[in-house]
């Protein structure tokens, strides 16, 4: 694997890129891959992690099925996974597992997810807690922006991001009119 900004092996980055105080781990731009991200659940001293930085790493719906079963996730509440490589598959896992009851603010900026990934965010009975939710540069079309707009799930978010995903005028109209949308501050859609 090409890694520009990272010749260090996982194991050592990550107490590296570690707060004092183990509430944030900050591995953006490391390259780690899904084989980084199998290492990184394995490690101990995680348990306090409130937020996580993994963009632009490489990582695929495999390693997202991983992290989603991870116990390290429970408590976080930020979780960047921009730039990456996460498809329906992964936005599934992240909805569908429960140890992310606990995130406020999830970042999937310019990755795969198309319409059924969206979906089943909208209806991930886990994400009840998302305040900020940016899926820009995504696939998800006008069938994702309704399960979205429609969503009793994500009823308190406050922030929405779902530029450049192709979404047509009457997408944008559910959301921007989105009556489950009432605690909405920021909506961007085109």
């Amino acid at each position: 694997m090409n890694k520009p900004f990272n010749d260090e092996p996982v194991e050592t980055l990550i107490p590296k890129s570690l707060s004092a105080d183990g509430t944030q781990l900050d591995l953006r731009l490391k390259y780690i891959g899904d084989e980084g991200l199998k290492i990184l659940v394995g490690t101990k001293g995680l348990e306090n992690l409130k937020e996580l930085n993994l963009e632009r790493n490489e990582i695929t719906d495999e390693g997202i099925k991983v992290l989603a079963q991870s116990s390290i996730v429970k408590g976080i509440k930020v979780l960047h996974l921009e730039r990456n490589s996460i498809s329906d598959a992964g936005a599934e896992a992240i909805a569908n597992s429960s140890n992310f009851s606990n995130l406020e603010i999830l970042n999937l900026w310019k990755n795969k997810i198309g319409s059924a990934g969206a979906t089943e965010i909208a209806n991930g009975i886990f994400l009840s807690n998302l305040k900020s939710l940016d899926l820009a540069q995504n696939k998800i079309g006008d069938e994702g922006a309704t399960a979205l707009a429609k969503s009793m799930t994500l009823v308190d978010l406050e922030y929405l991001d779902v530029f450049g995903n192709g979404i047509g005028e009457e997408g944008q109209k559910l959301l921007t009119q989105s009556e489950n949308f009432s605690k909405m501050q920021h909506l961007t859609v085109e």
